[in-house]
């Protein structure tokens, strides 16, 4: 949970401007929880159903879902010195 919570509270916020910093970082946050993390479950329970009481495929849909997460923070590019008043 820290290698998941832990880079998210200093990613999300410096994707917004200071302005609305709070608002989008809240937005992006529960969004994504929402479209994301909601429909997790009842696609375990398919796939677990789908393997016949195997965690295996439930196992591949998490690997999956884990390495597009990588590949996404991976492709985010670095705000540091971006100027968001320009």
């Amino acid at each position: 949970m820290g290698l998941s919570f832990g880079p998210m509270g200093a990613l999300l916020p410096e994707l917004f401007p200071a302005n609305v910093r709070y608002t989008g970082s809240g937005i992006a946050y529960n969004a994504s929880s929402i479209i994301g993390a909601a429909v997790a479950p009842f696609i375990a329970v398919a796939l677990w159903r789908y393997g016949e009481g195997s965690p295996f495929w439930v196992g591949m849909y998490l690997t999956t879902m884990a390495i597009l997460t990588l590949t996404a923070l991976l492709a985010g590019s670095e705000t540091m010195d971006t100027d968001f008043d320009a």
